[in-house]
């Protein structure tokens, strides 16, 4: 008890300017309400940017696997749209899908190794043999053709790409419905050039490029890009025609391998064309 005493006598003055500051600040703190209201926003928006960080962070750690989702979701989706089915009898009401068959099924892949800047372009795909990818597949992303698969092994592909020199995909444009065929000529990776086409043709700037369906590589109408550019062939009648690609090739990441169910009758019913002249 004597310490004690001892104690406070020695603080005394400490001690009581202590019990005075506390009761001050609670009574401004209780009275005005502005200094209270700001202390708690400042804790509020600390709070509010940590969380926004970590949502930001778990949201690029699940991307890949939200994008995967996605792309199943879009097979399921194509299965539904027209182009990919054939009609059995055009004559009978179309009722429910009993009176179709499926021409075209998609295969979801991620793109994990890719060129652009060379003559003969190349990527490499995370899907192969195990899930059905084959050689002389197409391959299209969300915005159109990109490729047609030129090697498989068991888990992996290697995808001939759009930009490529020695690629020919058969394409028409909707307005005129005339077809030629698409090239690239190695410089700029968003253009290609869509050959073919007479002078007497009329083409207009902004049309949409399709494919034609010719090979069993691409559903009819798959897009491609659109005609921005129209040149005269020098001593030649026809047009040069530069197409700006739907997909910027150099941000290619995730790609849909095309099977045509009806692609290994075309080509032999196809072979049976006597050779031209």
């Amino acid at each position: 008890m004597l310490k004690f005493i001892a104690f406070f006598r020695r603080f005394r003055v400490f001690l009581v300017f202590l019990i005075l500051q506390i009761a001050a600040l609670s009574s401004y703190f209780t009275v005005m309400s502005f200094p209270r209201t700001a202390f708690f926003n400042s804790s509020t928006a600390v709070t509010g940017t940590l969380l926004s960080w970590e949502r930001d962070i778990v949201k690029y750690l699940y991307l890949d696997e939200a994008n995967e989702k996605l792309q199943a979701e879009n097979v399921l989706l194509e299965k539904r749209i027209a182009d990919n089915f054939i009609s059995i009898d055009t004559n009978t009401a179309l009722i429910n899908d009993t009176l179709r068959r499926l021409s075209f099924e998609r295969t979801p892949a991620t793109v994990i190794n890719s060129s652009h800047t060379h003559a003969n372009n190349y990527f490499t795909i995370n899907a192969g043999s195990d899930k059905g990818i084959e050689r002389k597949m197409g391959v299209v992303s969300s915005n159109g053709i990109v490729g047609i698969v030129y090697d498989v092994s068991e888990n992996f592909a290697i995808v001939k790409s759009v930009l490529t020199t020695d690629i020919n995909i058969s394409a028409f444009i909707n307005k005129s419905n005339a077809h030629g065929l698409i090239k690239y000529e190695g410089t700029n990776p968003r253009r290609v050039n869509l050959t073919g086409f007479s002078n007497d043709i009329e083409v207009e700037i902004g049309s949409k490029v399709l494919a034609r369906g010719s090979g069993g590589y691409f559903p009819p109408g798959e897009p491609i890009g659109i005609v921005e550019k129209i040149e005269p062939v020098e001593g030649q009648p026809r047009w040069n025609i530069i197409v700006r690609l739907n997909q910027d090739m150099r941000k290619l990441r995730y790609v849909y391998v095309i099977k045509n169910i009806h692609k290994l009758e075309l080509e032999t019913l196809e072979k049976k064309i006597p050779e031209l002249q």
